[in-house]
């Protein structure tokens, strides 16, 4: 039976050439079995989630500044919330400085499900801190 493997620059195998014979013993094997092949994700989504993420923690990092800097304008300002301002924007920061975190779409979900609802609190005229 002749078997041959075709691989792409990397390595990575991306066809297969069979003898028919092996085929249709492979076709019997699957017909058998329920098998689901996910596609690859759609290079559109990542981009949106890409966008999205950035918004948010963008949106987030200035809404920490301009709170830090009314909460300094106060006769008496809050250094405990100032503290908390701060803090807050150090971890969206460190997230939008780690580039890792957008390379991935599961990853840019979860930065979307955690920050998302934070901003909308904010659009909704709610102090974070």
């Amino acid at each position: 039976m002749i078997k041959e493997i075709i691989r792409d620059n990397a390595g990575n195998p991306v066809s297969v050439l069979l003898d028919y014979k092996e085929w249709i013993q492979i076709e019997q094997v699957l017909k058998q079995q329920k098998v689901r092949i996910n596609p690859p994700e759609n290079p559109l989504d990542w981009y949106a989630l890409t966008e999205s993420a950035n918004s948010i923690l963008n949106e987030l990092i200035a809404y920490t500044g301009r709170e830090q800097f009314s909460e300094l304008k106060k006769e008496i300002p809050d250094q405990g919330r100032i503290e908390e301002l701060l803090k807050l924007s150090e971890e969206i920061k460190a997230i939008n400085r780690k580039s890792a975190n957008f390379m991935d779409g599961d990853r840019l979900k979860q930065i979307i499900a955690l920050y998302g609802p934070k901003l909308k609190k904010v659009n909704n005229g709610e102090q974070l801190v």
